[in-house]
């Protein structure tokens, strides 16, 4: 547990970790022909990764360990990269596995659920197939003319100087909606608002929400600043 002091107010982190959790009969169904693996995990598994390993290593693989994936900081397994040819991420979920694919130049991921037992491999391909879709977001973008931009007070992903100054230079009508938890939903009372830009999280996904981190690095989208 760990405590910090964050605009005045004291918030105490506190970790949720699985418990009795069973690793081996997934790991027992995982293929991998690379030979160098990064190990990496969300917290609530953190404390199954050097059970993982022994067992990788068991294997024949070479293991290195990068610790947890915190949010959407993929720092501690892009700093590895060089060391190993593949990553096993032991959770849930697709974002992580491809923000793998993108940032660290490998060509697969491994997801590795303990929970549901699945395995799935993330390649270049599954890559491509995300930014054709937000390509398509863009495009939707270009031609709206009213945009509301979606801010979350969370610290850590609260960025309304970004979000206020891309309302100000975008072009558009543009509206600043601030939320501690964004709910999809209730976005749908707002029917005006012809396409949502999110500053927060990129994980909040929605057909009719596009990420300004997407929108700036586009091709198609001419901005010199934000």
């Amino acid at each position: 547990m760990e405590n910090k002091k964050i605009s005045g107010l004291k918030t105490i982190f506190i970790p949720a970790k699985a418990k009795n959790i069973d690793v081996m009969p997934v790991l027992k169904k995982l293929k991998i022909k690379e030979k160098r693996i990064g190990l990496i995990s969300a917290i609530q598994y953190i404390d199954y990764l050097d059970q993982v390993e022994k067992y990788l290593e068991g294997e024949g693989h070479s293991v290195v360990i990068a610790g947890q994936m915190v949010g959407c900081n993929s720092s501690n397994a892009i700093k590895i990269k060089d060391e190993v040819d593949t990553y096993v991420f032991i959770g849930s979920g697709e974002f992580h596995p491809l923000e793998l694919v993108n940032y660290s130049g490998v060509n697969a991921v491994y997801l590795v659920n303990p929970v549901s037992h699945n395995i799935t491999k993330f390649e270049k391909k599954d890559l491509i197939k995300l930014e054709r879709k937000n390509e398509g977001k863009i495009k939707r973008y270009l031609m709206a003319d009213k945009i509301g931009i979606l801010v979350s007070v969370k610290p850590g992903q609260q960025a309304l100087k970004v979000a206020l100054n891309f309302a100000k230079n975008c072009g558009k009508e543009a509206y600043v909606f601030m939320e501690n938890e964004i709910d999809v939903a209730k976005l749908e009372d707002f029917n005006d608002i012809k396409l949502w830009v999110n500053t927060s999280c990129p994980r909040l996904e929605a057909n009719n929400i596009v990420s300004l981190k997407d929108i700036i690095g586009s091709k198609l989208v001419d901005y010199h600043s934000y």
